[in-house]
């Protein structure tokens, strides 16, 4: 749906609206909030199309995500479960074929989980749409405008990855 105005589209917009009640920002962060939580229901929607629960469809988007391999023990860790439940997870996923276990290259005692190429193709099959929709909205813009979003987003990821890699030091709420 195309609002006349931004004020008009967040007004619509209850969530948003209720954040705007509390927090002060400029127009380009809540934009950005926007496609956050947009995000999130575009995993949810994947998930479920690819016939996934929650917890085995992150699974899976941290083995796709890894460019080194994860072991059962890291991906548990990841997904804050005990290794008995990441057991079960990957048990469940191999079964399905969408990840295949194998010996370390270097330490034959440990193993490594990759997603299966069907997996993959699955994902990018059901994303394909998306992104070529993606593709048309950036056709619209300037090569200008195009350098400037692309510089915005690149940076936002950076910060958001920061944010999500500092631990909490202990006795912090």
């Amino acid at each position: 749906m195309y609002y006349a105005s931004v004020t008009e589209r967040w007004q619509a917009d209850e969530v948003e609206g209720r954040e705007r009640a509390r927090v002060t920002a400029p127009e380009l962060s809540w934009s950005l909030r926007e496609l956050t939580r947009v995000s999130a229901e575009v995993d949810h929607a994947l998930a479920q199309r690819l016939h996934l629960r929650a917890l085995e469809y992150d699974a899976l988007g941290h083995l796709m995500d890894e460019p080194g391999a994860l072991g059962p023990v890291e991906l548990s860790s990841r997904l804050g479960i005990s290794t008995g439940s990441g057991t079960e997870l990957v048990d469940r996923l191999e079964r399905a074929g969408h990840v295949q276990r194998h010996r370390h290259p270097q330490d034959r005692r440990r193993l490594t989980l990759q997603p299966t190429d069907s997996a993959v193709g699955q994902v990018l099959d059901q994303l394909a749409p998306l992104f070529a929709d993606l593709d048309l909205l950036a056709a619209e813009l300037s090569e200008q405008e195009q350098a400037l979003v692309t510089r915005y987003l690149r940076e936002a990821a950076q910060r958001m990855r920061r944010f999500a890699q500092q631990r909490l030091e202990p006795g912090q709420p």
